[in-house]
Formats: structure tokens, sequence, C-alpha cells
């Protein structure tokens, strides 16, 4: 039967069925590596906010997120997901593992296409082993949608600058709204895919040519056609820039390791600095390897071919580069998970250079190379499991439901939880029962768009607290304890009890719930 398979001459969508018998064992291997563990740490502040957000309707979510920091199309095919799976963190969280493996498959695609089958499955291994890939598909946010309409998008492009036809440049127009629409910085690739435009164009262009051949129809028709169809939300963007900007965001800034942090996370998802020196030093004579291998692929390939390896090197490289330099003059923007696109860019470039390296190789070092640096990459995804969503900005890991299900363990049914700010409570209210309803405590001022859907909506809001502690004689406080503790809001609180939970990965004091009734 399998035999049969294998040797039909059958296409599908441009492959042959065995082909598809690669991709479908793929999927099932980066489905059950992500899914293994994806309900193990808890929503954090951006899953939670879009949890939240998906209660209102489509207007709604668009009129809230313009306040935020991000478009609506993410939310809007989030709220339609959750009508189907349900809101639970596995039903919302799937979201991503499907548009991981959609990403998946437009990069097999993509592989095959500009080389060969051998290289197309090859690169299949490193797509679905990349931890990184692994990290953001298990988290209920849109990094793992823009990197399926990015790889669309670039395996769109490789049709579209071979043809004067309309409809594949329309195709990829709209590819690249749509990425606009899901989150800003898919721009970078749209950048990366520029870049790579410019290059083939500097080769081939005579003398004064440049600019009407980088200008040509096709690119000019598929980007003013994205414009057209972003018109709507461009005063939003230009909008949100300028908070940004100005007020400041918590990216911390740029450093010279930066880009490497990028790199080793993507391998091995731990910062250089903390690997240990053996595993460091596998990971700078892998990345040599990989370099000098590369080279010589390059220079023994022919211009088609060139021109097809300068794309999956963009690709991978590019975008970084990008992030890179525009968060040194401004407000840093660099940050891992942006760059998901580049994390399966560079899972096709170390596939494709293996495998038309292995001709420079001895056999038995053709697998050492590829075991060895797939055993980077299981590694990788060992360390993901351990480290669950685990901050590595501020060093903690986020664990609101533990703390939320001591409260809800310890206290009697009824009592109420209060979160000890607006932010930590769009984390809380996700893990509420019937019997323990979370609320929180109005602020002076909602300083921050994030929190507009509490600023115009009484739900769940403690306006008046001697009326709350009256109705409910016992409750809840729960919070992060930070750097210092967790202290009551109010000087007649009287403690009843109280419980803390440690970081698992540092051990310090993390999260912090308290018993309290009105003193007498």
């Amino acid at each position: 039967m399998f035999g049969n398979i294998f040797k039909t001459k059958r296409h599908i969508l441009g492959m042959e069925i065995a082909d598809w018998v690669f991709v479908a064992i793929g999927l099932v291997a980066f489905a059950i590596l992500t899914l293994v563990t994806i309900t193990k740490s808890s929503f954090w502040f951006d899953e939670a906010f879009g949890a939240y957000l998906i209660h209102y309707n489509f207007l709604d979510i668009a009129r809230y997120t313009a306040t935020d920091v991000h478009p609506p199309m993410f939310y809007w095919l989030l709220k339609i997901w959750s009508m189907i799976f349900g809101n639970t963190e596995l039903g919302l969280r799937s979201m991503s593992v499907f548009f991981g493996g959609i990403a998946i498959i437009f990069g097999y695609l993509l592989t095959n296409r500009l080389f060969t089958k051998t290289a197309a499955r090859i690169s299949l291994i490193f797509m679905v082993l990349a931890p990184m890939f692994i990290r953001y598909s298990q988290e209920a946010r849109m990094y793992m949608l823009v990197a399926a309409i990015a790889l669309a998008a670039t395996y769109v492009l490789t049709f579209a600058v071979q043809t004067k036809k309309k409809l594949p440049w329309a195709i990829y127009g709209i590819l690249i709204a749509l990425g606009m629409w899901v989150h800003y910085y898919a721009a970078i690739v749209w950048i990366a895919h520029l870049v790579w435009h410019a290059d083939n164009v500097r080769r081939t262009a005579k003398k004064g040519e440049f600019r009407q051949k980088f200008f040509a129809p096709g690119w000019k028709f598929a980007y003013i056609l994205a414009l057209i169809l972003y018109i709507p939300w461009i005063p939003v963007f230009i909008g949100q820039s300028l908070v940004v900007q100005i007020a400041g965001f918590w990216i911390p800034p740029v450093t010279p390791g930066t880009p490497l942090n990028f790199l080793t996370n993507t391998v091995y998802y731990r910062d250089l600095g903390d690997t240990t020196s053996w595993l460091a030093f596998a990971i700078i004579i892998a990345a040599i390897f990989l370099g000098v291998l590369a080279y010589k692929v390059y220079k023994h390939f022919n211009e088609v071919d060139k021109q097809s390896y300068r794309l999956i090197m963009t690709l991978a490289f590019v975008p970084m580069i990008i992030l890179f330099l525009i968060s040194v003059p401004i407000r840093s923007t660099f940050i891992d998970r942006y760059l998901i696109t580049s994390v399966v860019g560079i899972a096709l470039f170390i596939g494709v250079t293996l495998v038309y390296g292995y001709k420079y190789l001895r056999i038995r070092w053709r697998y050492i190379s590829t075991v060895f640096i797939a055993g980077l990459m299981i590694i990788g995804i060992a360390n993901v499991y351990y480290l669950g969503n685990y901050n590595k900005n501020t060093s903690n890991t986020n664990q609101t439901r533990q703390i939320t299900q001591v409260a809800i363990d310890h206290g009697l049914d009824g009592q109420p939880i209060i979160a000890a700010t607006p932010w930590f409570f769009y984390e809380v209210v996700f893990y509420q029962t019937n019997n323990h309803p979370v609320y929180y405590l109005a602020p002076d001022r909602y300083i921050f768009g994030s929190l507009d859907m509490l600023k115009y909506s009484n739900a769940h809001r403690i306006s008046d607290i001697d009326t709350f502690t009256n109705q409910n004689p016992i409750w809840w406080y729960v919070g992060w304890v930070g750097n210092g503790d967790l202290k009551a809001p109010y000087s007649n609180w009287k403690e009843i009890k109280s419980i803390q939970i440690n970081d698992p990965i540092n051990g310090k004091p993390e999260y912090k719930a308290i018993q309290y009734k009105i003193a007498n």
C-alpha cells in the first residue's frame, strides 16, 4: 500500500502524493510536540487581554484594540475560533497550532518549488523541531498567523515574479494587507521581500535601469492594492505608533548581543549568556559549520538557484537585521516573537544548506551534522517544556491560574476574588468560577488604552468598597509579589490567611493570595 503511494506521480496542488504524506507526518509530529504541554502555563496578560476582548462584538473589538497597540484581524479570527472550539486555554491556543501547521505547509511548498524534494523534506524536519516555533504555537497570540501569511505570500511571490499575469500579484498584495491587519511587524517581512527584489535588480539591471526595474508593474500593483486595502486602519496605526514612541514601552533596549540571543533561542531556546559552556561551544561550532557550508553551496549554485537561495536567506536573516537597526535610533521594538517568520526561514536555510552541502561531506559527516543540529533543537524543545512562558525580560513565570486556584481551593463557596490591579484582573478573570467571581478595584484613572474595556464597563468593577465588603464579609486578594510584598489597599482590611507560591524557575516569591475580612 505505502509503496504504491510513494511510487505514484499524481499531483495535488503542485506536489506529488508522496510529498503530502511527508507533510502529514511532519504536521502530526508538530502537533504532538506542541500540544503535549500547551496548557502547562497560565494565560499571561496579552493572551488574557485577547480572551477578554473576544467577548465583545466585532465592531467593539476593533474599537477597543484601536486604543491599544494592535490591529483587529487576529482578535476577529480568535472570536470565530472560540465559537467553534471554546473559550479555554486549549481552545484558544489551538488556533496558533493550526496556523503553525499552515506555515509549515507553505514552508514545504516553497522549498519544494525552489529546490528539491530532499531539501524540502530535510527542511521539514527542522521546521517541526524549531523550539521557538513550538513555543509560540503554544500561545494564543497572532505570531503564528503572521508566519502563515508571510510564508504563503513568499510562496505566491515566487510565482508572481515569473509571470506577467496580475492574479499572483493581486494575491500577493492581498496577503500583504492581511498581514498588516494582523500585526504591524509583518511589515518587516514585506521590506525583506523588497530587499531581495532590489538585490536581484542590482545584479541584472544595466546602468540607469535600476529605478525602472525596481518599480516594475507587478510590484507596484501589489503594493498599491495592499495600501488601498489597508487605508481604513492607517489613521489608527499612526496614532498608536505616536503613543508608543512618546509614552514609552516595556521592551528593553537592544545590545550587540541581541541578534545572537535571537539565533541561540531559535536553535536552543536559551540566551547565549544562559547557555552552559559546552552547549555554547556546540552552537558556535554549528554556526561556523553552516556558514562555511553555505558559502560553498552558494558559490557552486547556478544563477537561478542563487536567487532562490538568497530568498531563503533573506527570509531568515533580513527581518532580524531590520528590526535590530530600527531599534537602535528609536525606542527598541526588538523582541524574538516578532520574528517567528524568520524562525521558519532559518529552518529552511539549515535544511537547504545541509542537503546541497552533503556533496562536500563524507557520508558519515552528513549524518553527524544533521543529527547534531537536530539534537540541539531537541534540547531546545526540552527547554521550552521546562521554561513554559517564563519571561526572560522580567525573569518570572506567569502562574495566575495557580494562584487563583489557591484562593478557590482554600475558600468557601461564594467568596469573591479581587485582583490586585486592573491589568492582573484580565488574567485572573479568565479562571473565575461561578462560586468565586473575580473583581478589581476601580483605579483613579485608566492610563493605558488596554484598560478601555474596563473604563467603559461596570462589569467586575468595585466602585464602592464599603458596599462590596458588606455584601461579601470574606474575600480573597491576589496579586504578584515581585520585589516587595502584596499590601492591603485599605487599612481596615484584616488578614485571615495568606498563601504564597514561588517561581518554579528561579525559586523567588512570585504570587500571593490573601484572605481578608473587615477589622472589628
